[in-house]
């Protein structure tokens, strides 16, 4: 799996939020570091394919993503610092509910969730109900 940026741009009136990034990403993990207002999360709208860049494009493996669609954005998850959740959701209630927007088949769905608990270390805490993912 490869994701390539290329000439990436997105201009917002009389503001350029993003300029011309280049990147190749391979698998792996990766971070992306800026201050406020640097356009991080411009970027990754884009790279997610829930902005329209204003030139340049993305490739998921050779193929842009504008016309893989559906196709890629169910390979891609994205979760933003500030997002929408259900208060009364617990770990486990939160990662069923992702599964079930992503059509994750029910069978797979909890062994696929006591998977990603155990590595992330979160299977003591998946009954607490609590904001997930909150930056500290």
């Amino acid at each position: 799996m490869e994701l390539k940026i290329e000439h990436l741009s997105k201009q917002f009136k009389d503001k350029t939020a993003v300029n011309d990034v280049n990147l190749t990403l391979n698998p792996g993990i990766w971070g992306l570091l800026g201050a406020n207002g640097a356009g991080k999360t411009t970027l990754m709208r884009m790279i997610a394919d829930i902005m329209t860049p204003t030139s340049g494009a993305v490739y998921y493996d050779g193929k842009n993503i504008r016309e893989l669609g559906e196709v890629y954005r169910s390979k891609f998850g994205f979760l933003p610092q500030d997002f929408g959740y259900h208060r009364d959701f617990t770990v486990k209630d939160y990662l069923e509910y992702m599964a079930a927007l992503k059509d994750i088949p029910t069978k797979a769905t909890t062994q696929k969730i006591n998977h990603l608990l155990d590595i992330l270390s979160l299977s003591d805490v998946k009954k607490k109900k609590s904001p997930i993912c909150q930056a500290a």
